[in-house]
């Protein structure tokens, strides 16, 4: 009796394992969550408004945020000032724009955004100074392909 027992918590264990990884792992993932699917904006973005990014389009200005703080810490980088960019994300329902991703773009290609620390060979994934010599992260751009 204490093997069937045994065998039945096991199956029940795994049934268990097997449905919480089909509702947490697409976040882990960076999947996009149950909602507005990802958007596509492309223009030149304006660090220099304040705290609040704002991406030029053709005939408007869009207010930008992020939906994590690093993130907005990039949107905010003076060095992307002026840049041609590609931001993925949702609209936001009051009329802004929430990022997911951001892109710079040279010639048509797209490069991931990301800051590195040639001393002590760290990356971060926002502006700053190096969590270990306290020195400031370099800006790079990493072709997406």
């Amino acid at each position: 009796m204490t093997i069937a027992t045994n065998q039945g918590q096991r199956v029940a264990t795994w049934i268990l394992v097997i449905a919480l990884a089909g509702v947490f792992a697409p976040s882990l993932w960076g999947a996009q969550p149950q909602g507005k699917p990802l958007m596509t904006l492309e223009g030149t973005l304006l660090t220099t408004k304040g705290n609040c990014p704002v991406l030029k389009l053709t005939g408007r200005d869009q207010s930008l945020s992020a939906n994590t703080p690093y993130l907005l810490q990039t949107l905010q980088d003076k060095r992307l000032d002026g840049r041609e960019v590609r931001l993925e994300g949702v609209e936001k329902p009051d009329g802004g724009f929430e990022v997911h991703w951001v892109y710079t773009v040279h010639n048509g290609k797209l490069f991931r955004v990301r800051y590195y620390c040639a001393t002590c060979n760290i990356v971060a994934l926002g502006p700053g100074n190096c969590v270990c010599c306290q020195q400031p992260t370099e800006l790079q751009e990493i072709p997406k392909e």
